[in-house]
């Protein structure tokens, strides 16, 4: 009898356990949606990203790839959350567009400015009423963290 019951419940789990991880397929137009660094001619995604105001050494932004041509418009939002400055609370940044008809893939930069802050912004893209970006990206110095690592790398050669 317990051993029935071990069974049941182990079936019940499993079953608990794929029904959990089952994801609708998106239904709206786009097939695939990156968040990251534009790099010859692909985005790479990345977790973080250093601040930068010079566009000619990183470009950073979404691409949206649509499953095929656009048949009709897609009306496009997004909204990037940010530390707000000197610290105090967040700042929301906003924008649209809209994707014209046969338009197989929309890139949208976004342009960091002089006293954008750093830390943890957040980017959510919609289109057509779908999220298809909803995550969170850190915005790092990288001039402070090369001085913050740079001992390290030193101790590390010399072990060599």
């Amino acid at each position: 009898m317990t051993s029935r019951r071990g069974v049941l419940l182990s079936c019940l789990a499993l079953g608990l356990l794929l029904a959990c991880d089952r994801r609708e397929p998106p239904r709206g137009p786009v097939e695939r949606a990156e968040l990251g660094v534009f790099f010859g001619g692909q985005v790479q995604e990345r977790k973080e990203i250093p601040f930068s105001l010079d566009r000619t050494k990183q470009t950073w932004g979404f691409r949206l790839t649509f499953r095929e041509p656009l048949r009709k418009t897609a009306e496009l939002a997004w909204e990037i959350d940010r530390p707000g400055p000197r610290g105090r609370g967040r700042a929301v940044e906003m924008g649209d567009a809209k994707v014209r008809v046969g338009q197989a893939v929309f890139d949208q930069e976004i342009v960091m400015k002089p006293g954008d802050p750093l830390g943890t912004w957040n980017v959510r893209v919609v289109v057509d009423g779908e999220v298809v970006i909803d995550r969170s990206l850190g915005v790092y110095d990288a001039a402070a963290r090369r001085r913050e690592q740079g001992p390290v790398l030193s101790r590390q050669k010399r072990k060599d």
